[in-house]
């Protein structure tokens, strides 16, 4: 059978994920979901294999110099990547001294598929990169290795695509309310805005990707606004919006609510 070739390039995905409870470093769907996805950064990329150190075992009995496996090590690994102009969202997340989980998808992300490793990290060092040269300004990750990779194990399978639902209600005549997900809030919020008006608020924040929700209904205040998660966010248990009403004005008291009525995973 011919063996069908492909460029790891815009095929492979790279999360880094804090933590992974399984002993057996499997992230669930969900700890794979909540991290971060990094490889738009990636300018380059050194080491992330692990080598047998040989040892070598001639004797008088032969002229062939023999070997036998030996430990096990990982080669040292780094990052250069592209610096954001104006957030430093990547250079918190490899700060050093950071401990989590390399991830990487090699085939892409094809649940079932034998193609995920795993690397426990830890932050070495990070270092600007300084050039008068006529290229993009970057910085390079060192990470240690910590122990044991796990290599070619299963992709999580896919999950439920978790859906929320944020109602507007005591009849608000004007302000704004905001939406606060996994610690980021949303710029405000119009209290008659369409569903396409929350689903761009959403994804301007950085841990929403591009495509990462579709939000449906509306408007506010008299229809209530449903926000599927998906794409980067796909399958996974995903934590629950919070809402803030405090800009709202006219009406009877009103409050702006979420609630999830499809939870994912």
């Amino acid at each position: 059978m011919p063996v069908k070739k492909y460029m790891r390039r815009g095929t492979s995905k790279f999360y880094f994920v804090p933590t992974i409870a399984d002993e057996s470093m499997i992230p669930t769907r969900t700890e794979l979901v909540l991290g971060t996805q990094f490889a738009e950064y990636i300018a380059a990329m050194d080491g992330w294999t692990v080598t047998n150190q040989e040892i070598d075992t001639p004797d008088m009995a032969d002229t062939y110099d023999s070997t036998i496996p030996g430990s096990d090590k990982a080669d040292s690994s780094s990052f250069t990547f592209y610096e954001d102009e104006e957030d430093a969202d990547l250079e918190q997340t490899f700060a050093k001294g950071t401990v989590g989980y390399v991830v990487i998808l090699r085939k892409g992300d094809i649940p079932g598929n034998n193609s995920m490793d795993v690397f426990p990290i830890r932050v070495a060092s990070q270092s600007p990169q300084y050039t008068a040269d006529n290229e993009a300004a970057k910085f390079m990750a060192t990470c240690s290795i910590t122990s044991r990779p796990l290599q070619g194990a299963p992709v999580p399978a896919s999950g439920t695509n978790e859906v929320q639902t944020v109602t507007v209600t005591g009849t608000p005549t004007g302000g704004t309310y905001t939406l606060t997900f996994s610690g980021q809030t949303t710029a405000n919020i119009a209290y008659n805005a369409t569903a396409s008006a929350v689903q761009a608020a959403l994804e301007a924040l950085s841990n929403i990707p591009t495509g990462g929700v579709l939000c449906a209904g509306g408007p506010h205040p008299g229809t209530p606004i449903t926000v599927t998660f998906q794409g980067g966010l796909a399958g996974a248990n995903v934590p629950q919006m919070t809402a803030s009403a405090g800009g709202l004005t006219g009406g009877t008291t009103p409050t702006v609510t979420v609630t999830t009525t499809t939870p994912g995973g």
